[in-house]
Formats: C-alpha cells, structure tokens, sequence
C-alpha cells in the first residue's frame, strides 16, 4: 500500500458508481479496489449479475487508479476518458455476493494510459478486463 492506499474514504467515486453502490476500499498508487454486494436491481433477466455493473466498477477503478498517479488536480485539468474496453466474463453472480474489483496501471504516457482489471467474488475469479484511456489536452 503507498502513502495514500489509506485514504481511500477521502477518495470520491463518480456518482453513477455511487447509485449503483461501489464503495471505494483502497486508492494508492497505480492501484484502486472497489468493492459492491449485490441487489436485485445489479441483475439481468435472469437472476444473475449484469454485465454492465462489472464493466462500470472496471471502468472506475482503472479511471482512480490512473488518476493517482497523474495528480487528482491534472486530471481535473486534462481529464482522461476511456477509448477502449475488453471484457472476459467468467462465471456469474447473485444477490447477496460481494463483488470486489481491482484495477492497475499497466503503463501511463503523455497521451494515452493502459490498465488492467480483475473482479472476484470470494475467492474465484469471475471477470477480467482490459482498458486504454486517452489523455485530453489541456482545455480540449
């Protein structure tokens, strides 16, 4: 854990994960994990967890993750946006199962960043992604 991994409840999701209920549980350094238990309302027709709820915690731990490592007020500045997403999912979930989510920083340039995601539910494996994200200009 780096100098900031135990500040993760200063740290602010965006509000759609936070409708959703992704909780923040470590931020630091190249490195966020999410966590979510879940509801009916996280399902598909069918009972089980709907795809879009993984990719979005995904979506946000890689988004934190990157941010920790360019500077919260930078990215402010020059935010960076998701171009890109890989999806693999594994096995499926219910209600009632915690979800927890991590997500790296495989490499961060000028322009474009790259990272990697994985959920689980207990011990098992059930999704694993892949992102690149842009890096916009300052004030474009």
């Amino acid at each position: 854990m780096s100098a900031e991994g135990g500040a993760a409840e200063e740290r602010k999701s965006s509000p759609f994960v936070e409708l959703i209920g992704g909780r923040v549980e470590e931020w630091g350094e190249g490195y966020v994990r999410m966590s979510l238990v879940l509801e009916r309302h996280h399902t598909n027709p069918n009972g089980v967890m709907h795809g879009g709820v993984i990719t979005t915690l995904m979506d946000e731990v890689l988004g934190g993750a990157i941010a920790s490592l360019r500077g919260i007020e930078v990215m402010y500045a020059a935010p960076h946006a998701t171009v890109e997403m890989n999806a693999s999912f594994l096995l499926g979930a219910r209600p009632g199962d915690k979800i927890v989510v991590e997500g790296r920083v495989l490499r961060l340039g000028k322009r474009m960043a790259f990272g990697e995601a994985e959920a689980h539910r207990a011990d098992e494996l059930i999704a694993k992604g892949r992102m690149t994200f842009v890096i916009l200009s300052r004030g474009g």
